[in-house]
């Protein structure tokens, strides 16, 4: 499927984040895009190439079990309309369409085969238009891995250093991980960021929202509580349609979940 770049195309990017500018006094913090859904999300998969990956079936689980994770754990949390509703198309349904085939797609999930020195997840935006916004996911399918590989001799002379790059599918413990994340920025949630000094308190570094995903080391991340309390800070608690308080703050610290600021600007 194409995408049609309009004018305003922001992206979100799993991977390295300059923290200079984002350094808060408060310590951990939450950051959001500063859109959000005014209607219940419409979840539009487009799967790849069936003739080129075999692997479909389990993206479609993957998928869904992340979509599942999310309205689940935030319907058991306040009970209110955490509805999202989902359409799968195949790739002969949509490989050669663009995003104005789907009028009724708010979050566009896809599966490209990946880009070399890129992030394995990406998620952009276009709220250019009132009557028309969306947001765009990207969740790799392969990335690079790097080696470096030293070979000693007798001395510096005859030793050795060499580095190989290899193209490796990303395991489906990764690619759930990164569906989560993106899925979280897909409603509004940019990143959460540990700015704690972690030799007097211990980080936590467990929020699916955390800036930054290892790939290859086996983890498995859920949804956690903090980030549950996030998207209610957008939304409130009877959840999507109509954010409240009015006033969703761009940056959000540990006080401002805790607190029900209304529509102050003061949380």
């Amino acid at each position: 499927m194409r995408l049609i770049i309009l004018f305003v195309i922001v992206w979100l990017i799993v991977g390295l984040v300059f923290m200079g500018y984002l350094a808060n006094a408060y310590g951990d913090y939450f950051r959001t895009v500063g859109v959000y859904h005014k209607t219940n999300p419409a979840v539009c998969i487009m799967y790849p190439d069936e003739a080129k990956y075999d692997n479909i079936p389990i993206l479609k689980d993957l998928t869904f079990s992340s979509l599942n994770e999310w309205q689940t754990k935030l319907t058991n949390s306040t009970g209110g309309n955490w509805n999202m509703t989902t359409t799968e198309y195949s790739w002969s349904e949509h490989g050669t369409a663009d995003v104005s085939d789907y009028p009724d797609c708010t979050i566009f999930i896809n599966f490209p085969y990946g880009v070399e020195d890129e992030s394995v997840g990406r998620t952009g935006f276009d709220f250019s238009k009132s009557s028309r916004y969306y947001y765009w996911i990207e969740v790799d399918l392969y990335t690079v891995e790097r080696k470096i590989h030293v070979q000693l001799g007798e001395g510096y002379n005859n030793s050795t250093i060499s580095n190989t790059v290899d193209w490796r599918m990303i395991p489906p413990n990764d690619t759930r991980n990164i569906i989560l994340h993106e899925l979280g920025h897909g409603f509004g949630i940019e990143h959460y960021y540990v700015t704690s000094d972690c030799r007097e308190v211990e980080c936590d570094y467990s929020p699916i929202m955390y800036h930054s995903i290892d790939v290859f080391e086996g983890e498995v991340k859920n949804v956690t509580q903090k980030d549950l309390d996030m998207m209610i800070r957008i939304y409130g608690e009877d959840g999507f349609g109509h954010p409240a308080p009015k006033w969703i703050p761009r940056q959000c610290d540990m006080q401002c979940l805790e607190i029900d600021c209304g529509n102050s600007r003061m949380c």
